[in-house]
């Protein structure tokens, strides 16, 4: 992900989501017994936009929703 990646992704002039792959991520599991164990897995990770808690403005600004 880079600056132009995220304004597009802002503006809508690009893609509506954008995957990003890592061969290797380090993550914590729990094993049966109750130990964790750490492992090196690959994962895809998502990116959108999302405005749950925000509402745009037709000059791409945002405020909060019940904001008056």
């Amino acid at each position: 992900m880079n600056f132009d990646v995220i304004k597009a992704l802002i503006l809508g002039t690009g893609e509506p989501t954008v995957t990003v792959h890592k061969e290797k991520n380090i993550k914590r599991k729990m094993n049966v017994g109750g130990t964790v164990a750490i492992v090196t897995e690959p994962e895809d990770k998502m990116y959108r936009i999302s405005f749950f808690k925000r509402r745009r403005l037709g000059d791409n600004s945002s405020d909060a929703f019940g904001y008056k």
